[in-house]
């Protein structure tokens, strides 16, 4: 699948030398081959793994390296489908805000590309739970309670 490319001039210098408007597009380019391309182990970059655990302000922490990044939110078909969520959620909700020091810019470009289509969307569903309060709890006296 043919990924649009980012270019420079899209972006905003953010004021530190990881968010020049190069960096910011190499990273957008990087990070959607990534995604198109299955999330493969050997394409996990030191750039994106900083880009989405320091630089970029995506919210997700660093699990200690870019291994245990790995490991923990792109090993899996299921992880990698919760990352995409959780992606497109906090690149939608901050697009809108005029704040290139924490890559906005970056998060409005990714948010046009991560759209997914509603065909896909459907396999991608999470898992339903029920709602609070379905199912009683069972009682456990094996601690004193606080209330």
């Amino acid at each position: 699948m043919p990924v649009p490319r980012s270019r420079p001039e899209q972006f905003v210098p953010s004021g530190w030398d990881s968010g020049t408007p190069e960096r910011k597009a190499k990273f957008v380019n990087s990070l959607l081959r990534f995604i198109v391309d299955g999330f493969p182990r050997e394409r996990f970059t030191r750039s994106l793994y900083l880009g989405l655990s320091n630089h970029g302000y995506f919210g997700f922490i660093a699990h200690y390296d870019i291994h245990g990044f790995y490991a923990e939110r792109l090993s899996t078909s299921e992880r990698q489908a919760c990352f995409l969520r959780d992606l497109t959620r906090d690149c939608e909700r901050e697009a809108g805000l005029d704040r290139p020091d924490l890559w906005t810019d970056v998060k409005a470009a990714l948010a046009k590309q991560l759209l997914v289509e509603p065909d896909e969307a459907s396999s991608r569903r999470p898992r339903q739970f029920p709602p609070m309060g379905a199912r009683a709890a069972s009682r456990r006296d094996d601690a004193p309670t606080l209330f």
